[in-house]
C-alpha cells in the first residue's frame, strides 16, 4: 500500500506559534497554564501537561504566580478584560489572522454597523469573533441560515460579514456570490485562513487520487 502525505499536514502558522510560544515559556521555567486546551491535539497538549502546563476554565482558577496563555483560538475582549481586574500575566497566542478578524468586528460595530460572522457558533475562534463585537451580532453555519437573517435584517441595514478562519472555502464562495448578488449594503471579508484553503484544496486532490482515505 502506498501512503501520500499531505504537503500541508502538520500545524499551521497560528498553532504553531502557540505551541513554540508555551514550549519557550517552559524551558525558561515558567510556570504557565492555558485558558482552554491550547489546540485541538491531545498529543501535544498531554505532552504540556507532563511539563507543567496545564489547561484552566477561567482566568479566577490561574494560579498565583502563574502566566495564563491565551490559545491560538482567541478568547472575547471581556475575557482580556477580566484577567486586567485580577492582575494576571497574560500572554495572549491568539492566532493572528483570528486577531485581525476581532479588529475587523470591533471597527464595525463602533461604525454601527451589523456583524455576521460565517462559521460554528460553538466553536471557541467564533465564541471569541462575538465577544470582541461592540453591536449586532449574528452567526451563520451556512448559506440557508445567512438568507433566513438577511431576509429578517432587510437590504437597508449595513452589515460586515467575515468567516471563521476554518469555515469550507467552497462553501464561503458561494457565500459571497449570492450576497453580491442581493445586497449592496454589506462588506464582505475573506478571513479564511490560506492554510485551511490550501489543505481543503489538496485534500479533494487526494480524496480523487486515492482509493482510501
Amino acid at each position: 500500500m502506498e501512503i501520500i502525505l499531505a504537503k500541508n499536514a502538520g500545524f499551521c502558522f497560528g498553532v504553531d506559534q502557540a505551541v513554540k510560544r508555551c514550549e519557550e515559556l517552559l524551558a525558561q521555567g515558567r510556570s504557565i497554564v492555558t485558558l482552554g486546551p491550547l489546540i485541538h491535539n491531545q498529543q501535544v497538549v498531554g505532552d504540556l501537561e507532563k511539563r507543567g502546563c496545564r489547561a484552566v476554565a477561567t482566568p479566577e482558577e490561574t494560579p498565583e504566580g502563574s502566566t495564563l496563555v491565551i490559545r491560538a483560538h482567541g478568547v472575547p475582549q471581556a475575557v482580556m478584560t477580566r484577567c486586567e481586574e485580577l492582575g494576571i500575566e497574560v500572554v495572549d497566542a491568539t492566532c493572528p489572522f483570528v486577531a485581525r478578524i476581532h479588529r475587523i468586528a470591533a471597527t464595525a460595530g463602533e461604525e454601527g454597523k451589523t456583524v455576521i460572522v460565517m462559521g460554528n457558533p460553538s466553536h471557541p475562534e467564533v465564541e471569541g469573533i462575538v465577544g470582541h463585537c461592540v453591536g449586532p451580532v449574528f452567526v451563520c453555519d451556512s448559506l440557508e441560515a445567512l438568507q433566513e437573517q438577511m431576509t429578517n435584517l432587510g437590504d437597508e441595514i449595513p452589515c460586515v460579514m467575515v468567516a471563521q478562519t476554518t469555515f469550507n472555502h467552497e462553501k464561503f464562495q458561494e457565500i459571497q456570490s449570492y450576497t453580491k448578488k442581493y445586497y449592496t449594503n454589506i462588506d464582505v471579508f475573506d478571513t479564511i485562513c490560506s492554510a485551511t484553503y490550501g489543505r481543503q484544496e489538496e485534500a479533494a486532490k487526494l480524496a480523487q487520487a486515492c482509493d482510501c482515505c
